[in-house]
């Protein structure tokens, strides 16, 4: 007979054990279910909703179960600490709305039509930050001038309708962002412009503003042009399809820099995405 494992091994083999593996073993042993209680528990999706969380491993496994969602309440709650590499928030106004309390460790925190992402924070760790990615859809307010904002690598806003204009991302420092879907209102691009002529920027920096309609982005591209209309550039030697008979620009932002402005028009899934690119290179470029 093989000896038995020891507490740090079994913690172990239990913590990094695939979700439905770790479930079917210890929802028939009370001991293990104690074990099981104390230690991290570590899922790719979890998706949280009012009076609902949806954890697809678990669900699949309990497909037949009338009481599969609080049995998968009952056992993510109260656990140390739950790894998620992506979570997912909605229709929700605030963490008191997640029917359990939980303390996620995450790579991704994902919300949709929820009032404010910064209501979430309390149930993330600390150790969660910077995040590799963050996307906002259709938040009632998105303030983007925000340190989780400024700090995760990869930062995705998208707007669902025509949305009040988004505050503060004239002031963010991030060197990548992309804003899909965008009204006409919602993004303030001369504003944006202004900040980095002011303040200048890094080369390399890369603004994405996305549009569903061709008109919007031309009339975004016309209030550039009324306030930068002495910098219109064709931009010759820049490898891209530029939008027919639509404005482009290069400003000069310091002695070694200089912002560059085209839209373009891209293929996104059954779509065209109309995108208008806001970018810092050098002037030896």
């Amino acid at each position: 007979m093989p000896p038995q494992l020891s507490y740090p091994a079994l913690k172990l083999v239990l913590e990094y054990l695939d979700v439905k593996k770790r479930y079917h073993i210890t929802s028939r042993n009370s001991a293990l279910q104690k074990i099981d209680n104390t230690i991290p528990f570590h899922v790719k999706y979890l998706k949280i909703w009012k009076g609902c969380v949806y954890l697809e491993e678990l669900h699949e496994l309990l497909k037949n179960h009338e009481a599969k969602d609080e049995i998968v309440k009952k056992y993510l709650e109260g656990r140390p600490d739950t790894h998620v590499n992506h979570v997912k928030f909605l229709y929700m106004k605030s963490y008191e709305q997640v029917p359990l309390k939980l303390n996620l460790i995450i790579n991704k925190l994902e919300t949709f039509c929820c009032s404010d992402f910064r209501n979430f924070l309390p149930m993330i760790d600390s150790r969660s930050f910077p995040l590799k990615k963050l996307k906002l859809i259709q938040e009632e307010s998105i303030d983007a001038d925000h340190p989780i904002i400024h700090t995760t690598a990869d930062v995705v806003f998208q707007f669902n309708g025509q949305n009040e204009p988004m505050n503060g991302i004239e002031k963010l420092q991030r060197e990548k962002l992309t804003i899909l879907n965008i009204g006409y209102k919602n993004v303030d691009a001369v504003k944006i412009i202004k900040d980095w002529i002011k303040n200048g920027r890094k080369i390399g920096t890369e603004y994405f503003l996305c549009f569903t309609y061709l008109d919007w982005i031309q009339w975004v591209l016309s209030d550039l042009k009324n306030e930068f209309d002495e910098f219109q550039n064709d931009l010759e030697g820049i490898n891209v399809r530029f939008l027919a008979r639509e404005p482009r620009f290069s400003i000069p932002m310091s002695p070694t820099s200089k912002i560059i402005i085209y839209g373009t028009e891209i293929q996104s899934k059954d779509r065209t995405v109309y995108q208008l690119v806001l970018k810092v290179i050098s002037t030896d470029e």
